[in-house]
């Protein structure tokens, strides 16, 4: 703003001659003479212009801003959430390809997996809840009533006596849909008759027994029982059939009798847990009596039985996909309306996923349900607020200044967010803490700008606006830029909601600035109040600090690189997370009942194979013999003890076997017949219906990559399995990925023209997973050189430049080595943290660096200036950092993981850089930084160059008294 008033009045340049600000180096000592100038030269400055009606410009930028608040309000109504993982990779990414080409090929049918305890095929509860989701058959045969959000439901029974009608034996086809839609629940356990003389004593021994032994936490569950009410028996009395099918029904396995059942974290039924489980507890010894001194076996057997809990997959409709939170709720509602306890109800799914992830974001924006006196839960970026409010007041130690500064917060945060919904964008589970990035980022630029302003209306209040914006404009222009150049840098992510994140919170750091640099010295001048008294403005308090740091700078540097170089050793550890569940807490209804169903059901997370049979590979074989292969295939994914089950066309067949060559001609004709007819059925007028298993390809695919082979041939065939994965588990999904490529690859390797993909949801995690580590590196890269580029600039030095990212970049090392250390994973929120702390802590750097150098250009030695540069420096650097870092804290009692990590991470990394910059900087300034920059600013001639203006920052906040050097300096 004074370079303006300069190149607008050149009568102002002869003024500030006058008192030596803009020719050669003046005395320190003209303080009061260097004050007046600089107040005649700002009185040309916008806040001292004034209109052909006589107001000044502060009223009109404050009209301005009254203007656009009520078309803020409305735009911020037209955000939208958007959570949906398989969005997040690029189009053009391999993996994503690989996935949209499944996609075109089978349908993506949105599917949540419904149970409950205790259900059982005979349960009457899954034909009653199927039918409200269906609706009522007329007599016209068109189904009405239902749920718009749902277009099918199938039963274990609908796929039963599909299954029936194929000619598959009933007892097989319970076997083919265990770990899909039967369980096995949890291991049951039988007494023995003295155990059931007493079964609360025996029961409680033998867990404890257990419990000791083997260090585990065991759960105690009541033993499955068939479900009678009222209602059905009524249904029983009405009709001769049972509600459910009865071809279903028929076979429906009897679960042998047992007392009670018993579960444990990370319960698997073929790991050697259960195993030795089930040994020690049958050889436990209980109630010894004069007849069996060493006691008497407790329990009988311990066993897990394939019947309970059973599971209905619902499939949504386009509104349900568009719409998850009501299409979840509306399966919840029809579930208790079928009798089924809501504590009792377990859901998961995509979709289920999504409701929660949804449901989560707008809980920390606002909760209207949570009680009004924990604001924690009403709204935790309220709370955000009101700290930074409160902070605001106590920092400043003014009324008037902290509703100022928090308005301007709450204003430029309100106006950054508009460019989401302007742009067409969505907010997503990494969007959601922009809203409070922002808010501490204004509140931290805003306390700056007010902090000088104090200092300047001490000195005097008549040009304390333009002074004080003179004075903050360079910092924070510059720490502004590079806090938006720090998250620019994430636009480069491949992952869509880091890019996102990256480009509107870069530019909301602009739209910040500028709301600061003009809103909040408009208020300020509209009104001015008080002058500030003395103690407001006395910052001595660093002195004896400095002249510490500076004495003991070679021992302060060298503790401070250790600490940062041995929590950086931790970073070989580092690792990724993406599994979204993950982001919820271990008490969330979505984390329990995700453990639920892995545990007694089927896993959650979808794992594709296609196997693709070209022309000729077609022409070799017949069709029921690439049909067993296909079985095949899929008996060797089930034997994986990360996948629970997997179904495929086969399954919905008997198994066919090709005749011996030698057999008779009679047998092969028959066998080729069957081939023939079966495949005409299910290309012809069956197509529709194994639509989600088997697709010819009406025309090629397009190459993944340059050089790559197309994945498929028009003609070809593409069978699918689909296998169900465990998302709850610590499984490595490279393992899993690999393992099951591996053995599928055994199998079709013995067929030419046979070959395979690995797609679905694991895939997808494993390069999302991938992709967040390539995007923290690449990002914090990019922002680190960038930032380095401009320091050198800045500083006229490279060497220079480099020492003095050191402040920046240990903060980073040493959170992130920690985090490694402790074996804390890295997800898509914690990721960003990095790039957005690099900028943050760049702000102290130069405040520092500015006053530093500014000491030395007035004759200081490098002692003076580094001492004086923290006493400058360090309220306004400790009052933003903890403006900065309390108000990111506390994010920490969010629900949401994600949200609760970045809020505790960035606070902690906000803390690190407060101590890098206040303690290991100065340090370093002492020293080797210090001398690079003495020597150069000591080879300059002693006059500034012609046309250069002057710095406001040559006078300082406040004078300082007569320090008194070592007797040698450092460096």
């Amino acid at each position: 703003m004074l370079t303006a008033a300069l190149r607008a009045a050149p009568g102002v340049v002869t003024a500030l001659r006058a008192c030596g600000l803009a020719g050669p180096r003046t005395a320190v000592g003209r303080e009061t003479d260097r004050s007046a100038c600089i107040g005649r030269a700002v009185m040309h400055s916008l806040f001292q212009k004034r209109d052909p009606w006589g107001q000044g410009w502060s009223l009109w930028i404050l009209a301005g801003l009254a203007f656009l608040a009520p078309l803020m309000l409305w735009t911020l109504r037209g955000l939208r959430l958007d959570n949906d993982m398989q969005t997040w990779l690029p189009a053009r990414d391999r993996e994503a390809q690989a996935f949209h080409w499944f996609r075109q090929h089978f349908p993506d049918e949105q599917r949540v997996i419904v149970t409950w305890e205790g259900s059982t095929l005979k349960d009457p509860r899954i034909h009653r809840f199927a039918e409200l989701l269906r609706g009522e058959p007329g007599a016209d045969g068109i189904r009405r009533g239902g749920s718009p959000y749902v277009a099918a439901v199938y039963t274990p029974h609908d796929t039963i006596a599909r299954m029936v009608r194929y000619e598959v034996d009933p007892q097989e086809a319970l076997r083919r849909l265990e770990g899909v839609l039967i369980g096995q629940g949890w291991m049951k356990v039988r007494l023995t008759a003295a155990g059931r003389a007493d079964p609360e004593r025996s029961i409680r021994e033998v867990v404890a027994h257990l419990e000791s032994r083997l260090g585990i936490k065991l759960t105690v569950h009541d033993k499955v029982t068939d479900w009678i009410d009222a209602a059905y028996l009524a249904e029983l009395d009405a009709q001769a059939d049972d509600a459910a099918s009865p071809a279903a029904t028929a076979v429906a396995p009897m679960i042998p009798e047992h007392d009670f059942q018993w579960s444990w974290e990370g319960m698997q039924s073929r790991s050697r847990l259960a195993e030795e489980i089930e040994r020690l507890a049958l050889a436990y010894r209980g109630f010894a009596t004069t007849e069996a001194p060493s006691g008497r076996p407790l329990v009988e057997k311990c066993f897990f039985a394939v019947g309970s809990p059973i599971a209905i997959a619902v499939t949504l409709s386009e509104a349900g996909g568009a719409e998850p939170e009501r299409a979840v709720a509306a399966i919840r509602q029809a579930a208790v309306s079928a009798g089924v306890p809501e504590p009792m109800l377990h859901i998961g799914g995509r979709a289920v996923t999504t409701a929660a992830l949804n449901t989560a974001v707008q809980e920390s924006l606002w909760n209207p349900a949570a009680p009004p006196g924990q604001l924690h839960k009403r709204s935790i970026i309220l709370l955000s607020g009101v700290v930074g409010l409160i902070l605001a007041f106590v920092f400043l130690r003014s009324l008037r200044l902290g509703i100022l500064v928090v308005g301007t917060s709450w204003y430029a945060t309100g106006l950054a967010l508009c460019l989401i919904p302007l742009t067409g964008g969505t907010m997503n589970m990494v969007l959601v803490v922009m809203p409070t990035l922002l808010m501490v980022l204004s509140l931290s630029s805003a306390i700056h700008v007010a902090n000088y302003w104090r200092h300047a209306a001490f000195e005097n209040p008549a040009t304390a606006v333009t002074r004080a914006l003179a004075l903050a404009r360079q910092p924070c222009v510059l720490a502004a830029v590079t806090t938006a150049i720090g998250l620019a840098s994430l636009a480069f992510s491949s992952l869509a909601p880091v890019r996102d994140f990256g480009i509107y919170s870069a530019a909301g750091c602009l739209v910040m600035l500028v709301v600061v640099l003009l809103g909040l010295p408009a208020l300020l001048q509209v009104w001015p109040g008080r002058r500030p008294a003395p103690q407001d403005v006395d910052g001595l308090g660093w002195k004896q600090f400095g002249i510490f740091l500076y004495r003991r700078w070679k021992l302060v540097s060298g503790l401070c690189l250790t600490l940062c170089l041995t929590a950086a050793w931790g970073l070989q550890w580092f690792q990724t997370e993406t599994k979204v569940v993950r982001y919820f807490p271990p008490t969330s209804r979505l984390v329990q009942d995700y453990l639920f169903l892995e545990r007694n059901l089927a896993g959650i997370t979808p794992v594709d194979i296609v196997i693709r049979f070209d022309k000729a590979m077609q022409e070799r074989s017949k069709f029921l013999e690439r049909l067993e292969i296909v079985r095949e295939a899929a008996a060797q994914v089930r034997q994986h003890p990360e996948i629970t089950g997997a179904v495929c066309l086969a399954d919905f067949q008997p198994v066919y076997e090709r005749p011996d060559p030698n057999a008779k001609r009679t047998d092969m004709l028959k066998y080729l017949r069957k081939s023939q007819g079966v495949e005409k059925a299910i290309k012809g007028e069956m197509a529709a219906e194994i639509a989600p298993f088997l697709t010819v390809a009406d025309r090629p695919a397009e190459p993944l990559a340059t050089g790559d082979a197309p994945l498929h041939a028009a003609g070809d065939e593409l069978w699918r399995i689909s296998a169900q994965a465990s998302v709850m588990s610590e499984a490595n999904y490279v393992t899993l990925t690999r393992e099951l490529n591996a053995r599928v690859q055994g199998v079709t390797r013995y067929y030419p023209g046979a070959s395979h993909v690995v797609t679905g949801a694991v895939p997808l995690f494993l390069r999302t997973q991938e992709a967040v580590l390539e995007s923290l590196l690449v990002s914090f890269g990019m922002a680190f050189g960038v930032i380095s580029v401009v320091m050198m600039w800045l500083l006229r030095d490279v060497l220079a430049g480099l020492l003095s990212m050191i402040p920046n970049l240990l903060p980073v090392c040493f959170v992130f080595g920690l985090l490694a250390w402790n074996g804390q994973r890295i997800d898509i929120g914690t990721m960003i943290t990095a790039s957005v702390a690099l900028g943050i802590a760049v702000d102290g750097t130069l405040h520092l660096l500015t006053w530093f150098r500014d000491g030395l250009r007035r004759g200081h030695s490098r002692f003076r200036a580094t001492v004086e540069a923290l006493a400058h420096c360090a309220p306004a650097m400790w009052q933003t950092s903890a403006a900065v870092g309390i108000g990111l804290l506390m994010l920490s009692p969010a629900e949401l993981q994600l949200i609760s990590r970045f809020g505790w991470l960035m606070a902690a990394l906000m803390a690190a850089a407060l101590v890098a910059d206040l303690v290991l900087l100065p340090a370093l300034l002492a020293g080797w930084l210090g001398a690079i920059l003495e020597r150069r600013l000591a080879r300059r001639p002693a006059t500034r160059p012609a046309g250069e203006p002057a710095s406001v920052l040559r006078a300082p906040h406040l004078p300082l008294g007569r320090l008194h050097e070592p007797a040698r300096n450092a460096g």
